[in-house]
């Protein structure tokens, strides 16, 4: 998700968690690398702008991010207590779809456009 989001928008994807074996399987069956963590990312660069993926609740939220830097939101969660508010606006694309790779390569199909990793 991470990753087609951040070829989607031209940013660089991160890990917010452990990948599991089905993300493994496919990092190695396209020869990718897997990406950074956030950590990693924000030690860099700690004013980054950064678009949650697959969640959008606080509470799921890495404590090292800065909500000030969030800039957008891809999901297919529904929208509870615990969503994100910030002080300006922000890209909101959150579908009832069965997952957000689904919102990912909808984006990709409408615009017109292939993946290039």
């Amino acid at each position: 998700g991470a990753i087609g989001a951040a070829a989607l928008y031209g940013g660089k994807a991160a890990l917010a968690s452990e990948i599991n074996s089905e993300t493994a399987f496919a990092l190695e069956e396209w020869g990718m690398e897997k990406p950074p963590t956030i950590e990693e990312v924000l030690k860099e660069n700690s004013d980054v702008k950064i678009c949650l993926v697959d969640y959008q609740q606080t509470t799921q939220m890495n404590p090292i991010i800065n909500p000030a830097n969030v800039v957008g939101v891809i999901d297919h969660h529904a929208l509870q207590s615990k969503t994100i508010v910030t002080d300006r606006p922000i890209l909101i694309d959150v579908r009832p779809w069965g997952s957000m790779s689904t919102v990912i390569a909808h984006t990709f199909l409408t615009h017109q456009r292939r993946p290039s990793i």
